[in-house]
């Protein structure tokens, strides 16, 4: 098993783990439910049946015990044998878990190198694709997207408009975010955390 970060905080923890084994390394360290057996045989892709059994290794590994995971109607998974609120996120090389006190919990994970240029508009305000044109570090573009993927998993709001409801106010060297959420339910302040490993960013609420 190849974990790779087990942050843990007063208020969070974070665990990262690069998927380099096999689909079958997975399958036989799984203590799969007859429910949990019966979606994963539906899941048709190898990719994304190694991403779902990774997340339920990793919360294993983790926690000391095997994971109770539900979904709401709008995806976001509920961790039933623990207290805290929980979010995942993968890449093809990279998983990750966040277990949260507090209940707006959102990570997010993308490859640095990943083009998203062409979607830029689509997801940043024009107060945002000014403050990028002079963003002295790497990757900003990946560091915004996963900001507000990251807000956006943790809101559950269905039909956010990310250039017009989520926006970036700041990014600081200690890597933290300063950002907030506007809807008719709600408006909301996050302060997230972020880094850069092994070629992916990493973006978490606290």
């Amino acid at each position: 098993m190849s974990l790779i970060l087990n942050k843990y905080e007063t208020t969070f923890r974070l665990a990262l783990w690069a998927l380099d084994e096999p689909l079958e390394f997975f399958e036989n360290k799984s203590q799969l439910s007859a429910n949990d057996k019966i979606y994963y045989k539906k899941i048709t892709s190898k990719t994304r049946k190694k991403e779902w059994l990774a997340v339920r290794v990793l919360l294993n590994e983790v926690l000391g015990f095997w994971p109770h995971i539900t979904y709401t109607e709008s995806g976001k998974p509920l961790l039933q044998n623990h207290t805290r609120h929980l979010s995942v996120s993968h890449s093809k090389s990279m998983v990750g878990i966040l277990l949260c006190t507090n209940p707006y919990v959102g990570i997010d994970i993308e490859k640095t190198d990943r083009n998203i240029d062409k979607v830029s508009s689509r997801f940043l305000s024009e107060i945002e694709l000014v403050q990028l044109r002079n963003k002295p570090f790497d990757f900003s573009r990946i560091l915004y997207w996963c900001a507000k993927e990251a807000i956006f998993k943790a809101v559950s709001e269905s039909n956010v408009l990310f250039s017009k409801q989520i926006f970036i106010d700041e990014v600081n060297d200690n890597g933290t975010i300063k950002s907030r959420f506007i809807s008719k339910k709600e408006k909301l302040d996050f302060v997230l955390n972020y880094t850069e490993i092994n070629k992916h960013m990493v973006v978490w609420t606290t």
